[in-house]
């Protein structure tokens, strides 16, 4: 009989043989000479210390799951190579789904912690070398498991979860896992990051939420820093600024940074300057949010781009008030939110929406329905009682600009650059086109 340590010792090889055998899946003949395969195995032969079989091994590599380990290869090494070897490949299917059954049984047996942390370590291996009808046969089971460990009391097995999170994303898993899940539009990514959501909807311990954002910030890690899952992460990232608990609004904020540096060394305010789509949805986001969170818009000024909400309000100004505007007959809120802001910038909204008129009139003359043209100049005609010609005869000095240059607060060097490309020709017809506009509208 064994005794309590060694059969925990017996019970926490077991997700790891199952991790290797899965890396081993289609690599099923061993040779000896330069690296070849998929997988290796390095073995140490020359040492006449060892005792037993287990002692000659010096470590496992494997292609898809340890590309950043670095192995010395001065020891002998026995490479698995793949070959062309379809009928392993079958039979490995046979059993290996009964395989991972014996891998969730460990997962959820509360009887051994140090066993749970070992199969959430090997997640990665089970996950990126199953097979497309494995994967889709237990995708209740992976989503679950997903489900069990965000909210899962034990830190240890949450933290080791944030270092497997990002598997769910490889191809082809995250489109298997999520197959016919449900009827709504919603990507696969989207449907992913629900499960976040959830768990951040469920989570009371302040402790389980910070290890949940530390997921979310793995899958920013993970993903591209122009995908919509980046923007969507960053999203819910700075939803939680306004959390009750203090260490919550701080791991956000720290996470942030963190996930905007790994993809960029200039860190979060250089992508706000570089990725335009992602300053102008994250502004769009924090101004629809003005009013009703004005603590995690404060909190973003301050934590995140480190400034006064006033400063931060006034760099927003641009690339928000002229959607506002032209929004403003379909939005009931936009006004009120104009009105704030306003009053952040010690200001009234009258002369806050003219100072900026020619661009909300670029932004208005560049949409495809002309109706939001008319409705613009129908508000600002409500606000200051100018008509279509006075409104136009105010902004047509700068308007050029705006249309010519589309000046949508980037670089100053680029507008300039913009600017430059165009010919004279080019900006005769502008404006014509801008003195035709003037015309149309004093009729």
């Amino acid at each position: 009989m064994l005794g309590k340590e060694e059969n925990i010792k017996v019970k926490r090889s077991i997700p790891f043989t199952l991790g290797f055998l899965s890396c081993f899946y289609g690599s099923c003949s061993i040779v000896d000479g330069p690296p070849l395969g998929e997988c290796k195995l390095f073995i140490d032969i020359n040492n006449e210390k060892h005792g037993k079989t287990t002692d000659y091994l010096q470590g496992f590599w494997c292609s898809k799951c340890d590309r950043s380990i670095v192995h010395n290869h001065k020891v002998h090494l026995k490479i698995m190579q793949p070959p062309d070897f379809q009928s392993a490949r079958v039979g490995f299917n046979s059993y290996f789904p009964q395989l991972q059954s014996l891998f969730f049984k460990l997962l959820y047996d509360e009887s051994s912690e140090e066993v749970q942390v070992a199969c959430v370590r090997i997640i990665r291996r089970i996950l990126v070398h199953g097979s497309e009808d494995i994967l889709i046969k237990t995708k209740s089971e992976w989503i679950k498991c997903v489900e069990f460990l965000l909210l899962n009391k034990k830190k240890a097995l949450r933290e080791a979860f944030c270092t497997q999170i990002s598997s769910f994303l490889e191809s082809p898993v995250l489109s298997c896992l999520f197959l016919n899940g449900d009827s709504s539009n919603k990507t696969n990514e989207q449907k992913f990051l629900g499960l976040m959501k959830h768990a951040l909807s469920a989570a009371e311990d302040p402790q389980i939420f910070e290890t949940i954002l530390e997921c979310v910030s793995q899958i920013m890690i993970a993903v591209d820093i122009h995908s919509q899952l980046f923007l969507s992460c960053l999203i819910l990232l700075v939803d939680q600024l306004d959390h009750p608990y203090v260490t919550v609004r701080m791991s956000a904020s720290r996470l942030i940074h963190k996930s905007c540096y790994f993809h960029l060394k200039g860190g979060f305010e250089l992508i706000l300057s570089k990725v335009v789509h992602i300053r102008n949805e994250l502004f769009d986001y924090l101004t629809m949010r003005f009013t009703s969170h004005p603590k995690m818009v404060r909190e973003f000024a301050e934590a995140v781009f480190g400034v006064e909400t006033e400063e931060l309000v006034e760099k927003m100004i641009p690339i928000v008030l002229p959607k506002l505007v032209v929004s403003q007959q379909d939005n009931n809120r936009a006004v009120q939110t104009l009105f704030e802001l306003a009053k952040c910038l010690n200001t009234d909204m009258v002369p806050l929406i003219v100072n900026w008129l020619p661009k909300v009139l670029a932004f208005a003359l560049h949409r495809a329905d002309k109706q939001e043209l008319l409705s613009t100049l129908q508000f600002y005609h409500d606000q200051i009682g100018s008509d279509n010609q006075e409104i136009f005869a105010a902004a047509l000095p700068a308007l050029l600009d705006e249309l010519v240059c589309f000046l949508d607060g980037g670089d100053s060097v680029e507008i300039n650059q913009r600017y430059g490309s165009l010919n004279l020709l080019t900006i005769n017809k502008y404006r014509t086109c801008v003195i035709y506009l003037f015309i149309l509208f004093s009729l």
